[in-house]
């Protein structure tokens, strides 16, 4: 299968409400139609920026009204049966909705940590885990993915690419299936799970396994693209990002139009981590609030360049942007752990991360392997199966409670970026203290190895 990407067939929306501009240099590009996404004058990633003036003439409360009508779903609103096009006109109103490609991502429930959890974390939080992995494919991914294959629809791109350690490429896969779009994604061999394996087969992408790291996987996909043979659906394409901003928006509409204390993520390639600080921003741009919440990265010790750079410039919680920028290394020395996801040592997004913590005076921490291992199982005592990233994140958590960086009672939302059937080796490797065998299917016997 050739992956050619093609951006000739449809006519482009209006490119006067929509455009890309560079992080670094400030230059700008067109959103529709654009195949490369890093600034050809200086380097640096691309945002997604909107012109926002018809929605504030509109006002703040006749937005609520419509977003808190698009609860309910109908048979007739593509914007109604997602909880990332509920917000359509912050995530991308230059799109018509008829390009929307939905798999119905986003509408998840909020869950309210357990006391095992709770207990756990410590600092008497109202804590709460927003379970991203409860979607089409299983993660985070579909939220930023759905409007990343609607944009490229919109541009006439019959083919997308992608690197993955896994549930980037279930998303790809699944969102090209369904706008029918080639798909083809590089992995790195022995990697990813079965489950993870198993998604873009089903979906009927070209799945390459190539013997390295991701880091390499992203390092080849780049190269393509830069050399315009693929198009990219990897957080490199910022498009991405306006999806997952959907996090911050449906936190806000649960808690009745307020930001809570702090958002806790872990950090892999970052599209989650900016994003949730890029929605921030715009709804205090919007007047939705007037304050930001403080935004927590974290990586486990086998993969941290961020948050080791962190470690060593900041003071009292805070790293002067400049200095951080320059102690950051990428990491090529990465360790083995159960959160393969977010097992990079070179996080594309890293400058937009730095830019969101900086701005909501957040920290970068490091999970230490047991302490992320035990954060899925105590989770798991409270009837929620979490994946090892979501452990990160919670033993991060912890750590930044022991450190004062999130007070005591504060309102905390942890996001959950996949589900924990995805990844059972966290589990199943504490199977054996679990399990009892029978000598016979005699029903005493069994009663007694229940002890009833």
């Amino acid at each position: 299968m050739a992956i050619v990407a093609l951006c000739y067939a449809s006519p482009m929306p209006s490119p006067a409400l929509s455009w890309l501009s560079c992080i670094g240099c400030g230059a700008t590009a067109p959103l529709y139609g654009t195949l490369k996404f890093t600034c050809p004058k200086c380097g640096g990633l691309y945002d997604v920026e909107h012109d926002f003036s018809a929605i504030k003439k509109e006002g703040v409360d006749a937005l609520r009204k419509i977003f808190d009508g698009r609860t309910l779903q109908s048979a007739d609103d593509v914007c109604s049966r997602s909880g990332v096009w509920r917000f359509k006109e912050l995530v991308m109103p230059s799109l018509a909705n008829e390009e929307i490609v939905s798999l119905g991502e986003g509408v998840i429930p909020m869950w309210r940590a357990g006391s095992n959890l709770r207990e756990w974390v410590g600092g008497d939080l109202d804590l709460w885990m927003m379970p991203e992995g409860l979607t089409p494919t299983g993660s985070f991914k579909d939220f930023g993915g759905t409007v990343a294959i609607s944009v490229a629809k919109a541009s006439g791109v019959k083919a997308i690419a992608c690197a993955s350690t896994g549930d980037t490429s279930a998303m790809a896969a699944a969102y090209a299936a369904a706008a029918g779009m080639q798909c083809a994604v590089v992995l790195p061999k022995g990697q990813v799970t079965d489950v993870q394996l198993a998604q873009p087969v089903a979906h009927g992408a070209k799945v390459v396994l190539i013997p390295g790291s991701f880091d390499e996987c992203m390092r080849v996909v780049r190269e393509l693209v830069d050399a315009g043979r693929v198009f990219p659906i990897n957080s490199i394409n910022p498009t991405r990002i306006e999806g997952h901003q959907a996090s911050v928006f449906l936190a806000n509409q649960f808690f009745g139009w307020q930001i809570p204390e702090a958002f806790v993520v872990p950090v892999g390639n970052g599209s989650n981590s900016s994003s949730i600080g890029k929605g921030m921003r715009l709804l205090r741009d919007l007047g939705f609030t007037d304050r930001l919440a403080m935004l927590i990265g974290v990586q486990s010790d086998a993969a941290n360049p961020l948050a080791t750079s962190w470690e060593t410039t900041q003071k009292d919680g805070y790293a002067d942007p400049k200095a951080w920028l320059e102690s950051y290394k990428p990491r090529a020395d990465l360790g083995e752990t159960s959160a393969t996801a977010a097992r990079i040592g070179a996080p594309v997004s890293y400058q937009k991360v730095m830019r969101e913590i900086d701005a909501s005076r957040g920290a970068v921490l490091t999970a230490l392997e047991r302490d992320l291992n035990e954060a899925v199982m105590v989770a798991g005592r409270d009837g929620h199966l979490v994946c090892p990233q979501t452990g990160t994140a919670l033993a991060g958590l912890r750590q930044a409670v022991e450190r004062g960086f999130v007070k005591p009672g504060a309102r905390v939302v942890v996001i959950s970026t996949a589900t924990g059937l995805k990844f059972p080796g966290v589990a199943t490797s504490q199977a054996a203290s679990s399990l009892t065998e029978t000598a016979s299917c005699d029903t005493e016997e069994v009663a007694m190895a229940i002890g009833v």
